[in-house]
């Protein structure tokens, strides 16, 4: 009796196996299909107003005629503002690869068949949905679109954790700490961790928290909001990150020390310890880091395992003070500001554009 249980329940195991699969594919091939009808009513505009010769205004009034008639013929999901996105997929995105299993669309790209020189843009990803373009077409520039895409197709992100990014000006806060060569690359590839200093962000922005900027807060407070929203808080400091624990006991000479959050680095091999202060850091704050390092790398370390980081995270900092607390410590510390609302971006944006000028 107890073999034909098994039998059955190994039944049951391939038969759902083999409808979850197709279900996947059933998802990815309508996404597919939506991307490319998107994409395609995107270039059929794009034909028209180019053949036409139309100015901005004559544009305009295509799309609100459009919209009427094609909501008219088709139902909802032709306003003028998705239309106009439509437009932008096209221009922006100019390229739209076959894939794997696109017969089952049924559509030939269109592209293939243009006969007009297209702008340079970039390239469709099928791992995307429409609402993630949607959202990458409000970027100001290439570079901010192509760095978002990359990042949410190796990161795997919602589309609220798209927004959340944008709105908090990741790209131009990673790309700040890079030369112009750097940030080509960034945008071309997204944030590949290699390094250390390729986690490290300044500042590192913690509005998820909902701590208003005049409240008054000590460092207990603030880890204790941290672990209430991990989730946001690994997703802010980036890809590769495993908790392993808050409030980590040190033990040397028969005294407690803790460390505030500790995590695992998947992708660097190697502990992450992370300390919190509301104040400035001060040179005792780097001296006790650089003890937790040297007892995680003796005591905690295990064999494959690289040398611990350490991340101060400070409401302010002093440059001065750090590069001096720091000289000739061989443990990898970094000390980085932490604001409790979204960055000005235009801000940011003048400041990267400065920098790639020079």
């Amino acid at each position: 009796m107890k073999s034909v249980e098994n039998n059955y329940s190994e039944l049951i195991r391939q038969i759902s196996l083999i409808v979850e699969q197709s279900r996947r594919n059933i998802a990815r091939n309508i996404n597919i299909a939506l991307l490319q009808t998107y994409w395609t009513v995107g270039q059929l505009i794009v034909e028209k107003e180019t053949s036409e010769k139309y100015d901005e205004v004559s544009t305009r009034q295509m799309l609100i005629d459009l919209s009427k008639e094609l909501t008219r013929e088709l139902g909802k999901g032709f306003s003028r503002s998705q239309l106009t996105y439509m437009r932008l997929f096209y221009k922006r995105f100019v390229v739209f690869p076959q894939a794997s299993g696109n017969s089952a669309v049924g559509v030939t790209p269109l592209h293939q068949q243009a006969t007009y020189e297209t702008p340079t843009g970039l390239t469709v990803s099928h791992h995307l949905s429409w609402s993630h373009y949607y959202d990458l077409l409000k970027c100001d520039n290439e570079q901010e679109m192509s760095f978002y895409q990359q990042a949410s197709i190796q990161e795997n992100w919602s589309v609220r954790e798209l927004r959340r990014q944008m709105d908090s000006a990741l790209f131009e806060r990673i790309a700040m700490s890079k030369d112009a060569k750097g940030v080509r690359e960034l945008a071309g590839k997204g944030s590949i961790v290699q390094t250390e200093t390729d986690l490290i962000r300044d500042p590192y922005v913690l509005e998820f928290l909902q701590i208003p900027e005049a409240q008054q807060y000590d460092e207990k407070h603030l880890e204790q909001r941290i672990a209430d929203n991990l989730q946001s808080f690994i997703m802010e400091l980036g890809k590769g990150f495993a908790f392993i624990g808050r409030q980590y006991r040190v033990t040397l000479d028969n005294t407690h020390f803790y460390v505030d959050l500790v995590f695992y680095h998947r992708i660097l091999k190697c502990f992450v310890l992370i300390d919190l202060k509301v104040k400035s850091v001060k040179h005792q704050d780097i001296g006790q880091m650089n003890l937790y390092l040297n007892y995680f790398e003796v005591e905690q370390n295990v064999e494959g395992d690289n040398q611990p980081i350490g991340i101060i995270l400070s409401k302010y900092k002093d440059d001065v003070t750090v590069e001096y607390a720091t000289r000739g410590i061989s443990n990898k510390i970094f000390v980085s500001k932490y604001q409790l609302y979204l960055p000005d971006k235009k801000v940011l944006q003048k400041k990267l554009k400065e920098l790639l000028a020079e």
